[in-house]
């Protein structure tokens, strides 16, 4: 054990004739100004430890200086250290790395894989933040720096990563605690009734609404029964064990994912295959696959004149259509179920050459004509002024709907899928107007002449001698 003494040796012996108290002891550092008041020479020291004036010179630490500058070898290692680097985008990053906030359960995120195990992927979601994607159920492993479009689900504080699931699909759960609004969990449909569905999420109990089952209206709910389909949680209330999903939710966001994918390829003339989702009066709406739809209007049904789309067409049909056009801007497709097949206008101007006598059916009648059905698809139109030889006031007196006709092409344009007929060209002209004498025998129809107009003895109305009515008002003319 070391005594006083000791200790007092072994100051003498390293501070040598170093300046003693008024005891005969060591007098401490930075206790030079003996004449200073002691509370003055109390504040100038720092405190130090009991043993540290006995220590000799040369290994006594010195406290340091956060207002001095560095020593020369540390201030070449920091430099050297921060070569290259502004200080801005130093302060700019810390402050966005702590203001990243934490994410709601459902968002979309893009994060970079950055490990890999047998089977969990670990993901950066910058701003330090990380998950774990499980790989069950995958296409197939990512590789370490492959970008990838993510779901969140819930945080695990115990490990502080997010769960996460590829875009747009279900994130596996366990009890009611790793539930919140805005997931996306798979959900097992198991039985049915008028306002909706009952499904199984992980064991627990929940209901999604008709209206929330599907984007189409569907009129038989039992066809889910049995199928696990993704959902999103709308609602959620543990306490009361209340859990409200939507299919709807999720098929529009893969639908909108779909379509940007497909409005940034799709072009003009390409064929898809699609199912007739609703019939309207001006057209048909088709789904040509993830939920996307395009508008198939009543004149791109057929080459043949449609009155109503029901007339080609019923819901759940499946056809096949064309892409007539594509606006990229407000994400409307226009599709064509006749630019599927060969036009008849293609060959028109062989088959229906200037001159020709044909036979068609009159399709539809209007106030200066009537349309005749050659096929389907070509109609031609007959001229009032070509139905017969006399002045005709009205079509119908001439030709009737359906009734079978024989024509006289006078003009055809295929580009323009016009085409002018004439009947009167085929018909007999009457005698006396360029035609054949009647025959012998035959009688000869006399038109009846027009009554005589009747003569009137009363004077005429008007004239320049006629004084004007505004004499009776003071008026002089």
């Amino acid at each position: 054990m070391v005594s006083a003494a000791d200790i007092e040796a072994r100051a003498a012996a390293a501070g040598g004739d170093a300046p003693r108290d008024a005891r005969g002891g060591p007098r401490r550092g930075g206790d030079q100004g003996g004449d200073r008041p002691r509370r003055e020479r109390r504040g100038d020291r720092a405190p130090a430890s009991a043993f540290a004036d006995v220590l000799p010179p040369s290994k006594r630490v010195a406290v340091p200086n956060l207002r001095a500058g560095l020593e020369d070898d540390l201030e070449e290692d920091f430099q050297a250290a921060i070569e290259g680097i502004e200080v801005d985008s130093i302060l700019a990053t810390a402050a966005s790395a702590k203001a990243s906030a934490t994410l709601d359960p459902g968002s979309r995120v893009s994060g970079t894989v950055v490990a890999v195990s047998p089977d969990t992927a670990f993901i950066d979601l910058g701003g330090r933040r990380q998950g774990a994607l499980k790989l069950i159920g995958l296409d197939g492993n990512p590789e370490i720096g492959q970008v990838l479009e993510l779901s969140v689900g819930g945080f695990k504080e115990e490990d502080g990563l997010y769960d996460l699931a590829p875009a747009n699909r279900a994130i596996a759960i366990e009890d009611w605690s790793q539930i919140e609004a805005g997931m996306i969990v798979a959900a097992k449909v198991v039985a049915a009734n008028k306002g909706g569905v009952e499904c199984d999420v992980a064991g627990l109990r929940g209901f999604m609404p008709a209206s929330l089952v599907s984007n189409w209206r569907m009129e038989n709910l039992e066809e889910l029964v049995g199928q696990t389909v993704e959902a999103l949680v709308t609602e959620i209330v543990p306490a009361a064990r209340r859990l409200v999903l939507s299919r709807r939710a999720v098929l529009e966001r893969q639908s909108a994912d779909a379509r940007t994918k497909m409005l940034e390829t799709l072009e003009i003339g390409d064929l898809l295959d699609g199912i007739v989702r609703s019939v309207r009066d001006f057209g048909a709406f088709v789904d040509v696959g993830n939920g996307v739809d395009g508008l198939v209007h009543v004149s791109q049904m057929s080459w043949d004149r449609v009155k109503t789309p029901t007339e080609v067409l019923e819901v759940g049909q499946k056809v096949r259509v064309a892409v007539k056009n594509v606006d990229r801007q407000t994400g409307k497709i226009g599709l064509s179920i006749r630019d599927t097949v060969e036009s008849p206008w293609k060959n028109a101007a062989e088959k229906y050459h200037v001159g020709a006598a044909v036979r068609g059916t009159v399709s539809r009648i209007a106030q200066f004509g009537a349309f005749v059905r050659l096929e389907p698809g070509v109609e031609g139109l007959v001229h009032v002024s070509e139905l017969a030889h006399r002045h005709v006031q009205s079509v119908s007196s001439v030709v009737r709907e359906g009734e079978a006709v024989e024509c006289k092409v006078l003009s055809c344009d295929p580009d323009e899928q016009r085409m002018s007929l004439s009947i009167k060209a085929l018909a007999t002209p009457p005698a006396g107007k360029g035609g054949p004498a009647a025959q012998p025998g035959e009688p000869e129809v006399e038109e009846a002449p027009l009554p005589p107009l009747k003569k009137s003895n009363a004077p005429l109305k008007g004239g320049t001698g006629r004084r004007g009515d505004g004499a009776k008002f003071g008026l002089q003319w």
